[in-house]
């Protein structure tokens, strides 16, 4: 989210099944900024009872956000477990109909100058990765993505428009990973090095362009309650790209506190330290340092200055068997500008 002055009310009240096995959890959220005025929302978990005793915990996640801008954002996200953990599938079910800000392309953009666009969009996406047959410090897997999107930028003279790129934006993709971390929701020791390639074509959708990453994390425990996590990030898109797909933040976990894609290009990177703290019953918090910058061509982008973040956030638990928490965060953007994002899970 784009904040020039934030005045921002976060409430948290969670409410928790009374059950050894916890069935569910709910937060709702209020909180207010200049760019959605009021917004108001809730964030619910339903928890399955897992394959085997002891093993990951089956869920299905429920958010809906909306504003008293008459946005809107309502999103369905399970997370499946098969064969003994071996196979995970990730879904994901979103519709959104937001008004968003364009800032021009690139690493230099102006928090003050912008366009503003409307956009409806439906996305639907699953991911199936697998440790069948290889170590299991090693993974596999593939993902569909498949999205309908209608952006119509509203009238403006600031800087020259692209083109909304609207209709369907279909790919599919594969990611190789090696994965030693001891769990996916609080890491508290282990890394990851994952690359993913995802495919769009115009066979599939409306357009063709590719999408690449490469993430890499790390993780170490300090003591029993505090842990450190570091990541880095590089992102690259080529081909017929639309303007939102980008490679750059999307303002929740890589580079929190900004609206997505605020700088962003053919290529980005982003790198990350946090502290992150357990203090008492469901409650913990964290720091965290951010930086990222974009680039059309890989000089261009080891050339160009890094945006800054520093933060805070805090921390609710909303299944401490499963380590699961909901955060906010509160980010200095380029210590010029505030912002705020609140989301479920750590942010990396």
């Amino acid at each position: 989210m784009k904040l020039g002055a934030l005045v921002a009310l976060l409430l948290i009240i969670p409410l928790f099944a009374e059950d050894s096995f916890q069935r569910y959890s709910v937060v709702p959220i209020l909180g207010y900024t200049e760019e959605t005025e009021f917004q108001y929302g809730f964030m619910g978990l339903f928890f399955l009872k897992p394959e085997t005793e002891g093993g990951k915990v089956p869920e299905i996640g429920i958010t809906t956000y909306g504003s008293t801008r008459n946005q809107l954002q309502v999103a369905l996200e399970p997370y499946f477990y098969f064969f003994h953990d071996q196979i995970t599938v990730w879904s994901i079910l979103k519709y959104q109909d937001w008004i968003a800000s364009y800032f021009g392309r690139g690493n230099d953009p102006d928090i003050d100058e912008y366009t503003l666009f409307d956009r409806k969009k439906f996305h639907g996406g699953t991911r199936i990765e697998s440790r069948i047959g290889i170590p299991k410090e090693f993974k596999y897997g593939l993902e569909l993505h498949i999205e309908h999107t209608d952006i119509s930028f509203h009238e403006s003279d600031s800087k020259p428009l692209p083109h909304s790129h609207s209709g369907w934006r279909n790919g599919l993709g594969y990611l190789l990973g090696l994965d030693t971390r001891d769990n996916t929701n609080w890491t508290r020791h282990g890394y990851l090095v994952q690359w993913q390639q995802m495919f769009y074509n115009n066979h599939l959708g409306d357009y063709t362009f590719n999408v690449e990453t490469l993430d890499l994390r790390g993780y170490s425990s300090l003591s029993k309650s505090t842990t450190t996590a570091v990541g880095f990030l590089w992102m690259r898109a080529d081909g017929d790209v639309p303007f939102d797909m980008l490679a750059g933040p999307d303002g929740i976990s890589r580079f929190r506190g900004v609206e997505s894609l605020y700088f962003g290009d053919n290529q980005a990177v982003i790198m990350q330290a946090e502290v992150r703290q357990f203090i008492w019953w469901r409650l913990g918090s964290h720091v965290f340092f951010e930086g990222g910058k974009s680039g059309r061509y890989f000089s261009e982008l080891a050339r160009n200055d890094w945006h800054r973040s520093v933060g805070v956030g805090a921390l609710l638990g909303l299944n401490l068997k499963e380590n699961l928490f909901a955060r906010a965060d509160f980010s200095w953007v380029d210590f010029d500008h505030l912002g705020l994002s609140f989301y479920v899970r750590q942010a990396f």
